[in-house]
């Protein structure tokens, strides 16, 4: 018995969640207490890596997305994960992956990210002029799209390759990297453990900051419905709020809850956007997405590989290679959740799924919210620019849609709606894929889900009770993303070793195989069934003519 219980405690690394908790307080509390020299060390330092590190940042994207379109058309695409249908519908399957990876950042930076690109605009392009703001759009779909996308392509497909095909016995993201290296590796080693570390504090740092972004959004909306000032104790209880809704969806699993949420914000966001487009200028709102689409197609390869090396405006580094290691900070959790939704689901489909349609759920966002704000920036209607440089961007987006019928009311409180709906994927998503990292066999545990739950609402709250910036700890989070590019770096490596060597023996073909049998099963299955359904139709027909004769 007790060797039981002995084999049930160690399936969890708690070594490991002592470390990374214990370090990530030690961190917020020198950031309390020194505040100004904290984020000065940790900005020059963020500085130094992106401009370092920046052009390779930029090279591992576009490797990484050559990759991904590689296993969507290649011969790989084929092969299925999961002796079994897929658990979830597609447009669950969307929903939550497309929620997961956006959380609240979409609703904020699809009204407001344009501003940037306008005053700030790269290619070399004028600064407020025509060309700027036509491009500003085009380059908000590249930065969230189909580029950075791939990203979670490759490490989703790797995960669920290890664990469904490979047999691995856990989802962490070390157990796929020392699986891939092969016979030189007896166990995790110390190297795995890092890696653990580094997703373990880069998810906590990364989702905190993302929650503290909703915050200031949620009390705009609370301001602007019910007149509340943003103080600590409404800025908690949208926290404590938010933490609730993701902790029951957490409890209730991802069947019964974070598909539901995800469906109902899915539903909730295209009224939202539907509303938008034919309440506001539509066929600007048309005109300008198309365009903006046309921008990003005719500069793709510029905009993935600009370095801007003579004029040094410092665009990329703000910018193109900060959201590179933006996603690559997220890219072990989304390669975690993608892995543990896709079951049943082939390898062209995830690709599909990630690069396309994802961000062409993006564009959907971005588009219709972006169009409407530059219109009414073009109008003189809202000032945005000059609202974006006050440093109130929320101030903003509420003042873009008081444009619009019911725009004091419907139109924030759906805002509201969509903050929870956006967040909570995000945030169940992420103490899925921390439960996921310290477990090293089987299902993680209820209570583990729950405590991650609790840790990644109490960080954001800390921060706000003692006055301190997020900018720190979103800055240390980015940072841990460079060894994210080893990381990846080895993974599409591993990854295609991997689908090269069971190719070769003949693996793929029975996977294949198997699958095209039960498809031809299931083709049948309905063909007899639809034939049963007309025999009595068909009787009923006679009968009636039968009466109809006599």
């Amino acid at each position: 018995m007790d060797n039981k219980q002995n084999k049930k405690n160690a399936d969890v690394e708690v070594g490991l969640i002592v470390v990374s908790v214990a370090i990530l307080a030690a961190f917020i509390i020198f950031m309390i207490f020194n505040p100004e020299s904290t984020l000065n060390v940790i900005s020059s330092f963020f500085n130094l890596m992106i401009s370092v590190l920046g052009p390779f940042f930029e090279l591992i994207a576009v490797v990484a997305f050559l990759v991904g379109l590689y296993l969507l058309f290649g011969k790989y695409g084929k092969v299925r994960l999961g002796n079994c249908k897929p658990e979830y519908s597609n447009f669950s399957y969307f929903s939550m992956m497309l929620l997961a990876s956006l959380a609240s950042a979409a609703l904020y930076w699809s009204f407001t990210e344009w501003a940037y690109y306008y005053q700030s605009p790269g290619l070399g392009m004028e600064a407020f002029s025509v060309e700027a703001l036509e491009s500003s759009l085009g380059y908000q779909f590249y930065h969230w799209g189909i580029v950075n996308q791939a990203m979670y392509t490759v490490m989703g497909v790797a995960i669920a390759y290890g664990v469904y095909v490979r047999k691995l016995p856990s989802f962490q993201t070390s157990a796929v990297c020392c699986a891939m290296l092969g016979e030189k590796v007896k166990g995790k080693t110390v190297i795995g453990k890092i890696i653990d570390f580094l997703v373990i504090f880069g998810i906590l740092g990364a989702l905190s900051s993302s929650l503290g972004l909703a915050v200031p959004l949620a009390t705009g909306g609370l301001k602007q419905l019910f007149g509340w000032e943003a103080t600590p104790v409404v800025q908690i209880g949208v926290i404590v709020f938010i933490a609730i809704i993701y902790s029951i969806t957490s409890f209730l699993g991802t069947k019964r809850g974070m598909q539901t949420i995800s469906n109902i914000a899915s539903v909730v966001c295209v009224v939202f956007l539907l509303y938008v487009l034919f309440m506001g200028p539509t066929t600007f709102i048309f005109k300008n997405i198309v365009n903006s689409l046309g921008h990003m197609l005719e500069k793709l390869p510029r905009m993935a590989l600009f370095t801007d090396p003579i004029n040094n405006t410092g665009f990329a580094e703000s910018w193109t290679i900060y959201f590179v290691a933006f996603y690559l900070n997220y890219v072990a959790m989304m390669g975690i959740f993608i892995a543990k939704v896709s079951k049943g689901r082939t390898i062209r489909e995830i690709a599909l799924y990630t690069i396309f349609v994802m961000t062409a759920g993006g564009i959907g966002i971005f588009g219709i919210n972006g169009s409407f704000s530059i219109f009414t920036h073009l109008q003189e209607t809202v000032d945005v620019v000059g609202l974006v440089n006050s440093g109130i961007g929320d101030a903003a987006i509420y003042s873009i849609l008081e444009v619009l019928p019911l725009g004091k009311t419907l139109l924030p409180f759906l805002i509201l709606v969509l903050i929870v709906g956006f967040v909570a994927p995000s945030m169940d998503s992420a103490s899925l894929a921390l439960a996921e990292t310290v477990t090293k066999r089987g299902t993680p545990k209820m209570a583990l889900r729950l405590f991650f739950c609790v840790l990644l609402a109490v960080i954001p709250m800390s921060i706000i009770l003692v006055g301190a910036d997020f900018t720190a700890i979103k800055n240390i989070a980015i940072i841990i993303s460079a060894p994210f590019l080893i990381i990846l770096v080895g993974t599409m490596v591993g990854l295609l070793k991997w689908l090269r060597h069971d190719d070769r023996i003949g693996l793929h073909a029975e996977i294949i195989a198997l699958h095209e049998a039960e498809q031809r099963q299931e083709e049948l299955s309905g063909d007899s069934e639809a034939a049963e359904e007309q025999i009595p139709v068909q009787e009923h027909i006679l009968v009636q003519e039968t009466v109809e004769e006599s």
